[in-house]
């Protein structure tokens, strides 16, 4: 039977009602919803089935952390084994601790943490040079997109998500985002899209917060991966505890290479993709790295039932 390679999505694809479902099937994604709210000071529950759209924006994270937590413990629990991990962004968190480097407390601190410095660095970034942004260059690779930065050399933009071979994430000011347009077009993107999100993520606007985040990490209780484990910030595998923790700091400032990671999955032979958590993005992905015809998307009680029963028969 094919293993299961697990991507787990990261900020962006959470959604009101998320995780309600595999909530009521399983006592053990209870416990951790008590856990997760525990450390995060909230009903995670309430919050997911009740809250409005700005409250879940802004426990974000650890509300996607929960989603794909507990769509893993679903799994598992359907006698599904996963053998290799990767996460976008904020899902590399939860990969590590799908592979074995930590457990779910250490999980969800570390998710609270990272939450507040992340807010603290945009506040910053915002306070000192004003509005951001964030845009999609369709059409272009990574490389092509930060040539243009280089050339244009305008203030405060930067590539943040090389996504795959032809889209690409920059993120920065938003009146250099403006002018980059007209610019991006005419060397060849075919679309640049406007991004709701506005956090200077995986950027030089981050760096000052990698070396506190850093030493947060250093304090905390981490093992070497039990499974493989790939990492965003450049698509090699974590090996060891001392790896993930220095990965898990650079990747705030870092852009993610999620291109890098998908051409290593492709040496992946026989193996299922899967989305291992709410939502269809990382699927979306897979389809334009050409890494497989169709991804698994596995972050619903239905769709993991189904896939358990295939996989049985």
């Amino acid at each position: 039977m094919a293993p299961i390679l697990a991507l787990y999505p990261g900020q962006g694809s959470q959604k009101q009602g998320m995780a309600i479902d595999l909530y009521h099937a399983s006592h053990t994604v209870r416990e951790l919803f008590e856990l997760a709210g525990d450390i995060a000071g909230r009903n995670l529950y309430t919050l997911l089935s009740q809250g409005s759209e700005e409250e879940l924006t802004q426990c974000a994270q650890t509300a996607i952390t929960l989603a794909s937590r507990s769509a893993n413990i679903r799994l598992k629990e359907l006698g599904i084994e996963i053998e290799a991990h990767s996460g976008f962004s904020l899902g590399e968190l939860t990969a590590y601790c799908s592979a074995g480097i930590f457990d779910d407390a250490t999980l969800f601190t570390i998710v609270q943490r990272r939450t507040a410095l992340m807010d603290e660095m945009s506040r910053k970034a915002r306070q000192m040079l004003g509005e951001l942004g964030m845009a999609a260059v369709i059409g272009l690779d990574y490389e092509a997109v930060t040539v243009l930065l280089e050339e244009l050399n305008l203030k405060g933009l930067y590539a943040a998500n090389d996504n795959a071979p032809n889209q690409v994430v920059i993120s920065g000011l938003s009146e250099s985002i403006t002018q980059a347009k007209s610019v991006f077009l005419e060397k060849g993107a075919k679309r640049f899209i406007p991004l709701k999100v506005s956090g200077p993520f995986h950027t030089p606007f981050m760096e000052e917060a990698t070396q506190p985040f850093r030493t947060f990490l250093d304090g905390l209780a981490m093992a070497d991966p039990v499974d493989l484990v790939i990492s965003s910030v450049d698509g090699k595998p974590i090996t060891t505890a001392l790896d993930a923790r220095e990965h898990l700091s650079l990747q705030l400032a870092r852009p993610v290479r999620w291109t890098a990671v998908m051409q290593r999955i492709k040496a992946t032979r026989n193996a299922d993709i899967a989305e291992v958590g709410f939502g269809t993005v990382l699927t979306g992905l897979c389809k334009n790295n050409a890494v497989q015809s169709s991804c698994l998307s596995l972050g619903e009680e239905t769709t993991i039932q189904a896939y358990a029963k295939e996989r049985a028969l």
